[in-house]
């Protein structure tokens, strides 16, 4: 009796991922290849999408975190054939320390190589953070920057706990442990620590913005100058450039010219994407990003408001996100 042979799924699927992972190699070869000593002078385009915070990229082809930015940033430092690095920032902030840290990355590429910003739909305080380090800083006029400043918000949720009749009991080992409960409202004695804490992350961000503009701005850019529009403020590009936050409007096309120009490479740079990460998103050109909350929001709603006719859409969209959470946020 003849029995009818099934069809081997198992072989078509090993042979199948077997086709992948040469592809993968092929591709990873060729890409050693062109990133040998062969590859020509060139302008590094690295691109930050999305909140800052102190992440690494662990999916396979999920979203990258700062960490991967900052090996983006070494890379690009220890390439002799980067002449120059492109940074595009379209990010509406996050993380203080994170965005701490990327400025100080962006530092130590800077001293060796020309790092021009080129700001996308927004680049916002921790956003402008990142910006304030590099060499020179291009804007749309559109563009959504500035908002330096630091904030950090608590939800007291005590009233409603006890109309739930809920209530809960504290153990701790001094008497700011607890501080920032959601069950109960903050203590004269822990506002004031907690406006400390904000005031003094806040005077490293102006420090820090004073510092990294001072070349760009031949020292016009005091402490004193930006601690005018230092309160939170967001501006458009335009308006940055006349409180000197940015250089130059322009989109990405000029940012690119520039690189080439303070790099030395003759004629029309040649521009290649840096992404790294050591995982399969890099490699497949997937990029960090988050959905639209806060200044990034409020930039879309600005573009929106140009295609409908400005609704009042935009207007309830351009108060912030009141949901941030405890962590100071560079925004």
């Amino acid at each position: 009796m003849n029995r009818k042979r099934s069809t081997p799924w198992a072989w078509i699927i090993g042979a199948a991922i077997s086709l992948f992972l040469v592809g993968i190699v092929g591709m990873s070869f060729i890409g050693a290849v062109i990133g040998g000593s062969v590859k020509s002078d060139h302008v590094a385009l690295i691109n930050f999408y999305g909140e800052i915070s102190d992440e690494e990229g662990g999916k396979l082809f999920g979203a990258r975190g700062s960490r991967d930015f900052i090996a983006d940033l070494d890379a690009a430092r220890t390439d002799k054939s980067v002449k120059a690095v492109v940074l595009r920032i379209n990010s509406p902030g996050g993380s203080a320390a994170a965005s701490q840290e990327l400025y100080q990355a962006i530092r130590r590429l800077r001293n060796e190589k020309p790092v021009i910003c080129s700001m996308g739909d927004a680049a916002a305080s921790g956003g402008y953070y990142m910006a304030a380090a590099c060499t020179k800083i291009y804007a749309n006029p559109a563009t959504l920057t500035g908002s330096i400043g630091v904030i950090s918000q608590f939800m007291n949720a005590e009233s409603l706990l006890k109309k739930l009749g809920i209530q809960g009991d504290t153990f701790k080992s001094g008497k700011f442990k607890d501080a920032g409960s959601p069950f109960r409202q903050l203590r004269p004695d822990e506002r004031q620590l907690f406006q400390a804490m904000i005031s003094d992350i806040y005077q490293q961000f102006v420090r820090d913005v004073v510092d990294g503009r001072k070349t760009a701005t031949k020292g016009k850019l005091t402490q004193a100058a930006l601690l005018k529009i230092a309160d939170g403020r967001v501006l458009t590009g335009r308006q940055a450039k006349q409180k000197l936050l940015i250089d130059e409007l322009g989109g990405l096309y000029e940012a690119v010219a520039e690189a080439g120009k303070l790099g030395g490479i003759q004629g029309k740079p040649v521009v290649r994407s840096v992404s790294g990460g050591g995982n399969f998103g890099g490699l497949m050109g997937s990029e960090a990003s988050t959905p639209a909350s806060g200044i990034s929001a409020l930039a879309q709603s600005i573009g929106n408001a140009f295609a409908l006719g400005f609704t009042k859409t935009f207007l309830h969209q351009v108060r912030e996100d009141a949901s941030t959470p405890a962590m100071p946020q560079a925004r």
